[in-house]
């Protein structure tokens, strides 16, 4: 496992958050309110909003249950690796990052003592980074 593989989880995370924001906008567009009753004639060419709108938000909520599926295989690897960390420290610093997705300010203080952000970001990157490829495969 890499730290670039690790990190992939983090931003995964951002790109559903901000798919959920999209589709919320969506969604809120093609809000239905009443109509209004009126004896005018209406314009020609007048387009359904709605109509338009619902196939966008369909294929926005079919991305989202993809990345979803992607996150939590990524989840699921994630653990495995982090659960097979002999050290407890290491293994408590990927968890509070990778999982917990804190920022490496957040998991020096969680950790406490004399930790850093630049103490736990070096001791995982020397970790991951240290390892062999064998090590890498859990092999």
């Amino acid at each position: 496992m890499t730290v670039k593989e690790l990190s992939q989880l983090y931003y995964l995370n951002a790109s559903i958050e901000m798919m959920r924001e999209q589709l919320a906008e969506l969604r809120e567009a093609a809000d239905i309110r009443s109509p209004s009753i009126s004896d005018m004639p209406r314009a020609p060419g007048l387009r359904d909003k709605v109509g338009d709108i619902v196939p966008r938000i369909a294929d926005e909520e079919a991305e989202l249950e993809e990345m979803l599926r992607e996150m939590e295989e990524k989840r699921r690897e994630l653990n495995a690796f982090i659960t097979r960390v002999p050290n407890v420290r290491i293994r408590l610093i990927l968890q509070l990052r990778y999982v917990k997705m804190m920022t490496w300010q957040e998991v020096a203080d969680a950790i406490g003592g004399r930790e850093t952000e630049y103490s736990v970001k070096k001791a995982c990157y020397r970790y991951v980074g240290g390892m062999t490829p064998s090590d890498q495969d859990g092999k």
